[in-house]
Formats: C-alpha cells, structure tokens, sequence
C-alpha cells in the first residue's frame, strides 16, 4: 500500500513538472525541470551522473542546457553563447538568468522587464549614455566610440545549488559565483527555451500510466481490506 502511494506520488510529481515544461515552450531563457525519479532512471540507464541535469534538494532538478538562439535585431536583446548567466541585482539581492531581454529605464540603466538592472564586471550597473552604443562579442560595452564597462557572465562550479525564482531567475543560495574567462556574447538574439515538447510529452504520458496503476494497486487493496473485514464480521456473527 505504501508503496502504491509512493508511486502515485512520484508518477504525479513527473506530470506536473513535464506539464509546466510544456507551458513554457515559448519562454525565452526558460530552463527545463526534471522530476528527480527521471534523473534517477536517466543516470540508471547510462550508468553514470547525468552531466546536464543536476539534483537539488526540492527533488525537482534543472537541465541547464543551452537552447537555441533566436535572432531579434533587438540591440537591447542579448545572449550568452556558451556558459553562463547574467548578473542581475534585485531588491533581495543578486540574481542570474539566461534571459538576456532588457529595456533603458530613465537613466540609462539596462534593467529585466521586471527592473532587474544589469551588472559589469568591476561591480555596479551596465548603463548606457547615448543612443551611439554597441556591445561587443567579448561583452565590452561601447558608447560612443569609447568602452564604458564590460557585461559580467557569471558561472558556478555547482549549479545544483541554484534556485529557482519567478521570471527566469536563479539566486546562489550560497554558491559563489566566478566570471567566465572569455565570455562570447551575441547582441540582437534571445536565447529560446530549452524545452523538448516531444520528450516531455512522453515523460508525462508515461507517468500518467503509472498513476493510474498505482490508483488500481490501491483500488485491490482497499476492496481485498473490505472482504478481509466483511468475513471477520460473519465469522464473528
């Protein structure tokens, strides 16, 4: 009995998560989540550690994978090709995401829809003076003929320790984070989901089965208990 409800438990978990990927096809930036139970039989079947998905405590892991990039011709739309994630600061603090989408606010700063503003290397905001301006593959920001700041690409040697918060950010919960040597940034691409629709379906179609053999599991024992009780009671009788 135990066990079928911990089927049904896991199988169920696998469904919502394999459902929120496919809700998020179309997020640009968004980062696949994995149901642990599906890093467990990825990592049986090969034998070794997944290298793209990483557990985290919650049971639910991230794949990290890159997704393809996604021309705009959006001079404020970048993208990391490579590693990394862009430094951003929020109100709770700093932040990092794929999602390289961001606006001019008032002062020039380069801030997320949300006003995440955009860090440099050397600390402080990315903020652009003119309308003269370009970033270049290295992440130099160049206005009007001059480098004003350098973009800072941020990486983890454990990225399992990143959380997920809202808007495609991710916070450190205590991982430090070091600069990429050589970062090589693209301007005018977004960086799509790294969403399968295809595997995902399959993820959730596969443990949609499993649920429901686990709610007959539980459906026989609840009826084999009713005999078991139904007969001590005529034998009591």
């Amino acid at each position: 009995m135990t066990l079928a409800i911990g089927l049904i438990s896991h199988e169920t978990r696998r469904v919502e998560t394999a459902g929120q990927n496919i809700a998020n096809v179309a997020t640009p930036g968004y980062k696949r989540q994995i149901a642990f139970e599906e890093v467990l039989d990825t990592n049986r079947a090969v034998d070794v550690p997944s290298p793209r998905a990483e557990q985290v405590p919650s049971g639910i892991a991230t794949d990290f994978s890159a997704g393809k990039l996604v021309h705009t011709g959006n001079p404020l739309d970048f993208s990391i090709n490579g590693p990394g994630f862009f430094e951003v600061a929020t109100p709770s603090g700093l932040a990092y995401t794929r999602l390289g989408s961001f606006q001019r606010d008032a002062d020039g700063r380069l801030v997320t829809a949300q006003g995440a503003v955009l860090q440099a290397m050397a600390g402080g905001d990315i903020v652009v003076r003119s309308n003269n301006w370009h970033i270049e593959r290295d992440g130099t920001l160049i206005d009007e003929g001059n480098p004003s700041a350098v973009v800072r690409v941020a990486t983890f040697s454990n990225t399992a320790q990143l959380t997920r918060a809202e808007d495609g950010l991710f916070h450190a919960n205590g991982a430090e984070a070091v600069e990429v040597a050589q970062p090589q940034m693209m301007q005018g691409f977004v960086e799509s989901s790294n969403v399968s629709v295809g595997n995902d379906m399959i993820q959730m179609m596969e443990a949609m089965r499993r649920v429901e053999s686990g709610q007959k599991l539980v459906h026989a024992y609840d009826d084999m208990i009713g005999t078991v009780l139904q007969r001590l009671g005529d034998i009591q009788a």
